[in-house]
């Protein structure tokens, strides 16, 4: 089908050793009438039965036949261009034009008993021979109703991830640093009233991280902090962080950072000192810029990512992570400060 065949009803019939290849950038719509066809696309094999709808994107391909070895297939047959849609679109709702361009994508069959079905039908029954404005507009009537029950479905899935990051803003405003690095992962769960699988698997679907994961890089980021002070005990900043085992403590802190903390305060705080001297100005990066991690002795080594940044700024002066969680889609990245080690720590404590 090519662009003049666009909102032209075609009545058209297969027997069994014909197909029809449809390709294109069209969405196509098909009323099956009579005998049992098939449809094929990349993906499947889709039975038509009489009176059954197909609606189908022809930039996908696929090729429409009969399903019985002797049979027949007839049925109605138009495309729209999904410009001439565009118009039906109110501007609050062309937001969501993408997500459901994207759901069309995948090949709709909407059976003979379905109350959408019938009243397409009632409406295919209403168009006229003669191909002219009211032919074209009964038409758009019909793809409307059934774009209309798909934008519907898009708008109720935007609704539920919606309602689900609100609920998680609200409970994130009200956790302090000091909740998210000392509450299991349990009573985390608890206070967004979930289980720990799914509170988990929020996080993975939002944020791109484990709820285990977050709260390690933020002890670990406090350990960082207390460090500093080399009157500090390296016992009492572990236990500070949360840290009941020295040696956990020791092991963690030395695969995020690629040093113990004892090196680590030995060898980066004269480097930090002596950039800061050079450069005269603070080090770059996120994290060095609110002061929770040395320049790096490596000049090519990256900044931390911009979650850390956000997590730091929590831990040193209270301000409220939970926008530039959301924002950054707490996207821990591959590279970290330091010139450390480039996987995150284990937080098997954590349970």
């Amino acid at each position: 089908m090519n662009n003049q065949d666009h909102l032209s009803l075609r009545l058209a019939r297969l027997q069994a050793s014909e197909e029809l290849d449809l390709r294109g950038e069209s969405l196509n719509f098909v009323f099956a009438k009579s005998g049992t066809g098939k449809f094929t696309s990349v993906k499947a094999t889709h039975r038509l039965l009489p009176k059954d709808i197909l609606v189908f994107n022809g930039a996908a391909g696929g090729k429409l036949g009969v399903f019985e070895p002797k049979g027949e297939f007839h049925f109605s047959i138009f495309s729209v261009c999904f410009e001439h849609l565009l118009p039906l679109f109110a501007s609050n709702e062309i937001s969501l034009l993408h997500q459901l361009t994207e759901r069309l994508k995948t090949t709709k069959i909407y059976p003979a008993n379905n109350p959408l079905t019938l009243e397409c039908q009632r409406l295919l029954e209403l168009v006229p021979a003669q191909f002219n404005l009211d032919h074209r507009g009964q038409l758009i009537r019909i793809a409307a109703s059934i774009l209309a029950v798909e934008f519907q479905a898009v708008q109720a899935q935007r609704g539920s991830v919606t309602g689900v990051e609100d609920h998680m803003t609200q409970v994130f405003e009200k956790l302090s640093a000091s909740d998210l690095i000392n509450l299991s992962v349990g009573e985390l769960a608890e206070r967004f009233s979930c289980s720990r699988r799914h509170l988990n698997r929020l996080f993975h679907q939002h944020f791109g991280v484990s709820v285990a994961a977050l709260r390690m890089e933020m002890r670990l980021l406090k350990a960082v902090s207390l460090l500093r002070d080399a009157n500090a005990k390296i016992i009492n900043v572990a236990e500070e962080c949360g840290f009941n085992h020295l040696g956990l403590f020791n092991t963690c802190f030395k695969r995020r950072f690629g040093s113990s903390p004892g090196q680590w305060r030995k060898s980066s705080m004269p480097v930090a000192s002596s950039s800061l001297r050079q450069a005269g100005k603070p080090p770059g990066g996120p994290l060095k810029k609110v002061g929770l991690c040395p320049q790096p002795p490596d000049k090519s080594a990256a900044a931390a990512p911009a979650v850390m940044s956000a997590v730091a700024s929590k831990i040193a002066d209270g301000a409220n992570i939970l926008q530039e969680l959301k924002q950054r889609n707490l996207g821990f990245g591959s590279q970290f400060p330091a010139g450390g080690q480039r996987n995150l720590p284990s937080a098997r404590m954590d349970e």
